[in-house]
């Protein structure tokens, strides 16, 4: 009975074609572009949650007797200022990539579509990294989604290809517009 239904399933699958024979990797690739859109949007929300986290935790840490905060302190100033430019850069270069996408296609706007990709893991990590300073011990718990994300996201570099595969194929469309 099973390999009946087994059999069954195989000969409908077979029968469903989302595009001409041989034209697979053509349609998956078309699809990346878009879906790292959605990546991107994602890691940005990642982004944002780990910058209030952050922010919070530095008003709140009193770290001296007088009541002065981790966030008078002015390597945690320096990290939330970069976070908040990093992040801000990111997140408009997705903006732009999607405007791109809807305005000249996904395969017209690939320089960008590779260049979200990774930047924005890369913001990721960075803001991720120094909330996770900022809570000190607290961050490594799982008391915090901190550790979580620092675990799990890390992933962002490497899944939809490595960001070494997406850098060397835009410098390589760069350097060609310079040949």
């Amino acid at each position: 009975m099973d390999f009946q239904i087994s059999n069954r399933i195989q000969t409908i699958v077979g029968m469903i074609m989302l595009g001409a024979e041989g034209q697979g990797f053509v349609m998956a690739q078309e699809r990346l572009g878009p879906g790292r859109i959605h990546h991107c949007m994602r890691w940005l929300g990642v982004c944002r949650r780990a910058f209030d986290l952050m922010c919070r935790r530095a008003n709140s840490r009193v770290v001296s007797p007088c009541g002065e905060t981790l966030g008078s302190r002015q390597i945690v100033q320096g990290w939330i200022a970069e976070s908040a430019a990093e992040l801000e850069s990111a997140r408009l270069l997705t903006l732009h990539s999607a405007w791109q996408i809807d305005s000249v296609g996904a395969a017209a706007a690939r320089d960008s579509i590779a260049m979200i990709k990774f930047v924005v893991a890369n913001t990721m990590g960075r803001i991720v990294d120094r909330a996770l300073q900022v809570h000190g011990g607290l961050g490594m718990t799982d008391d915090t989604i901190l550790a979580w994300y620092y675990r799990h996201e890390r992933a962002a570099r490497i899944y939809d290809g490595a960001d070494e595969v997406h850098k060397t194929a835009l410098a390589r469309r760069i350097l060609k517009t310079y040949a």
